[in-house]
Formats: structure tokens, C-alpha cells, sequence
């Protein structure tokens, strides 16, 4: 089943060129994927004492196009059908103006809270998404962000009340607003990023800072996050 969203979007959405920011595209991509999940009976907040949960593990973007303001704006997703028992895959379109501008794939675990280990996808829980047999990206799996060898720039940023979700964790979408902070001003003004990589190794709790870690590696902006234990909780890349 592809599931198709409509979305409106809001004066937070740009920058100040009047395009979507790429932080908005994530978002109107994650909200897809949750309007999928609710249609398929298959809600984030459950009520009947499952304590099996999504965790969100990697997302890969390219992005033709940056959408502007006042464009008509629609998403697509579904999810592929399964490779690996522990493994699901869902992938994304988004249209402007009834154009692809920009496609996507992310990578979920299934975690079970009461037992705190990682849960088979039953083939039921599978088929209320009705899975396509289909892929977004014709490649194979994009190679790991590999760690520099060095970085050039590091900033501390203080985890904010507002940074933190139904979850008790940073959400995902705000480690991409982390590593903002931390890119060198002229790259932050001047790039339109045409990729985005993002790997999540750790969830980051309320309280305390995060540590992010910068480098350029050719045409790559990379960013690692660290927690205030120095461990490394999410990896992003920049093109």
C-alpha cells in the first residue's frame, strides 16, 4: 500500500530563501511514515498493552529539488517488503507540484520494551502495512559514514525541555538541528544539500549537553554527536 499525505506547510518550514529547509523535509517525511503507521492500525502510542515499539535506526535522502513557498506539497511511503526478519525498510517520495523532488529510505527495528531486546516482525504486524515489492533507490545499501580522522570544529549544546519527546529521548528529527549548530557559518548560509545520511546509535536522554564533532571530507560534511558519556549516539553526513 503506498500512502500518500498532504502536507501544508508552515512559516518555520523556510529559509530565508523562501525554499524548504531540509529539516522540514525530514519532517514532512517522518509525519508520512506516522500517518502510514496510524492507517495500518499501528499507532506509536498503544493502548492495547503491546510493548513492542519502532526504532528508528538510519535515513537516506536526495534531494533533486528544494520545494518554495507557496508550492503544493505531497509525500508517498511504503513499506518494502522484508529482506530480514529484524529488518524493515520503509521508503519515501516527495512531490512539488505533482514533480519528485526528492526520494528517501529509512531503517527500522522492532524493540520490545518489556524485554528490552529487538523482536521478530511477525508476518501480521508486516501486513497491515501491506508491503510493495518495490525500492525507492536502485543501489544496494550506501556504505557506513565513516569516522574522520580528525575534526576541525566542536560545539556543546545544551539538550533543551523542547528537544525531548513522548519517548523520554532526544527526538530524532533535533540531531539534525544539533549538527546544524555546529557547521562552519559559511556552509551553513551558503548549502543546498543534495544528500543527507543519518545513522542513530544511541538514544540521547533529557538534561545535560550533547557534543558535536565536525569534519569536510571532500564535498561530505560530517557531523558525530556525542552524550555527555562520550559515546557516540548519532552520525550525520552533508552533500
Amino acid at each position: 500500500m503506498i500512502f500518500t499525505y498532504d502536507y501544508k506547510p508552515v512559516i518555520e518550514d523556510f529559509s530565508k530563501d523562501g525554499k524548504l529547509s531540509i529539516v522540514a523535509i525530514l519532517k514532512i517525511l517522518e509525519n508520512a511514515g506516522n500517518g502510514h503507521s496510524d492507517y495500518a492500525g499501528d499507532s506509536i502510542f498503544k493502548t492495547d498493552g503491546i510493548t513492542r515499539a519502532w526504532i528508528l535506526t538510519e535515513w537516506s535522502i536526495k534531494i533533486d529539488e528544494y520545494p518554495s513557498y507557496g508550492d503544493e506539497i505531497k509525500a508517498e511511503t511504503w513499506s518494502e517488503t522484508l529482506d530480514f526478519p529484524l529488518i524493515a525498510n520503509r521508503d519515501f517520495l516527495l512531490y512539488k507540484n505533482g514533480k519528485v523532488c526528492a526520494r528517501g529510505t529509512s531503517v527500522w527495528v522492532l524493540f520490545d520494551v518489556a524485554t528490552q531486546r529487538l523482536s521478530k516482525i511477525d508476518d501480521y504486524l508486516l501486513e497491515s502495512y501491506k508491503p510493495e515489492d518495490k525500492k525507492v533507490f536502485d543501489e544496494k545499501k550506501p556504505a557506513k559514514i565513516e569516522k574522520p580522522e580528525a575534526f576541525s570544529l566542536e560545539k556543546t549544546v545544551e539538550i533543551r525541555r523542547s528537544d525531548i519527546d513522548f519517548n523520554d529521548h532526544v527526538h530524532n528529527l533535533v540531531y539534525l538541528d544539533y549538527a546544524m549548530q555546529v557547521l562552519p557559518e559559511e556552509v551553513y548560509k551558503s548549502a543546498k544539500f543534495k544528500s543527507l545520511r543519518v545513522t542513530y546509535k544511541t538514544a540521547v536522554k533529557s538534561g545535560g549537553s550533547v557534543r558535536c564533532k565536525y569534519a569536510q571530507i571532500e564535498d561530505k560534511h560530517i557531523v558525530f554527536i556525542y552524550n555527555e558519556e562520550d559515546q557516540l549516539c548519532t552520525m550525520i553526513q552533508l552533500s
